[in-house]
């Protein structure tokens, strides 16, 4: 699998948080991706797996999207303010439909405007 919109990731400190794949798409048939096995590891600067959900977790097709997924980045999850962590994004639709994305995110505290 090659293409994908963008990948978004904000994550609150002591939040659910929400993860989502948009627009997965085949580089090789050019069409959206709405069959993928899809989930993320969220792991620290070390390559460790962050403690306090367990990885890797689903994320599911949004019905009727283009090659949309959504999962969820549990409260419990033992993340500090300021630090980096990595989401790590695998897609498997079969044979030679296959997906792994990894980007980088600064963990925030939820702060009101």
């Amino acid at each position: 699998m090659g293409k994908q919109k963008r990948m978004t990731c904000v994550v609150y400190v002591d939040n659910t948080n929400l993860i989502e794949v948009v627009g997965l798409k085949s580089a090789i048939e050019g069409s959206f991706v709405n069959d993928a096995d899809v989930s993320v590891t969220v792991k620290d600067a070390e390559g460790t797996n962050v403690s306090g959900q367990t990885w890797p977790a689903t994320l599911t097709y949004v019905t009727a999207s283009e090659g949309n997924y959504r999962g969820i980045i549990e409260d419990d999850v033992a993340l500090t303010a300021g630090t980096t962590y990595y989401a790590h994004i695998d897609a498997n639709a079969g044979a030679n439909r296959i997906g792994h994305w990894e980007f980088a995110f600064v963990a925030r505290t939820r702060r009101a405007t």
